[in-house]
């Protein structure tokens, strides 16, 4: 489990959204699969910095990252308990 202090410093140098209430999580633990996972996290990153600060963070905290755009999954692929990182929001 990831310390909120170390959530809140990511949060800090993050320009796009950082998420890890149960509300955003919850919305991102289902794709199209009959798969379902909480995430530790969602991030909506806001340039090629922010996925920086997150490859850095996830190899320091020993979380996954899991790439999520535009689309969705039939096997499961895009729902796991590390950050999920949807490029949607701002990458269009």
């Amino acid at each position: 489990m990831i310390p909120v202090n170390k959530w809140n410093e990511l949060r800090a140098r993050l320009k796009g959204d950082l998420y890890t209430g149960d509300a955003m999580r919850l919305l991102y633990a289902t794709d199209a699969s009959a798969y379902r996972e909480l995430p530790a996290a969602v991030c909506r990153p806001d340039d090629s910095g922010d996925i920086r600060l997150l490859i850095d963070f996830a190899r320091k905290m020993k979380i996954s990252l899991i790439p999520r755009t535009a689309g969705t999954s039939l096997a499961g692929q895009v729902v796991g308990d590390g950050i999920i990182v949807d490029v949607s929001r701002f990458w269009n």
